[in-house]
């Protein structure tokens, strides 16, 4: 997913009367992205949040090459920025692939 595809949908779901879970996921997780300053805690739990929400993206990002799963307490705010990143994607692409199936 590019940038610009997930502030589009970003700008859709904010102005969406009522959402599904999984919405409220890539809201949550996109909001968690942009945080400044950044907040660890905040973020492993939106971490673990999705992990137990969506076990299929969970499993996608650790099965990408060079993904080394690590606990909560070891990890860096880079691998928590990576995670997060790489599971709003994940989502967005659920989403997407969600909308595909709904305009069929």
């Amino acid at each position: 997913m590019t940038d610009k595809e997930i502030s589009a949908l970003i700008k859709i779901l904010r102005c969406a009367h009522e959402i599904t879970a999984l919405q409220e996921d890539i809201l949550d997780t996109f909001d968690e992205l942009q945080k400044n300053p950044f907040d660890q805690e905040s973020a492993q739990k939106q971490i673990l949040s999705n992990n137990i929400n969506h076990p299929d993206i969970f499993i996608a990002i650790s099965a990408m090459p060079g993904v080394v799963n690590k606990a909560a307490g070891n990890m860096t705010q880079d691998d928590m920025i990576f995670s997060l990143r790489r599971q709003l994607e994940g989502l967005v692409a659920k989403e997407m692939g969600t909308c595909k199936n709904i305009k069929k």
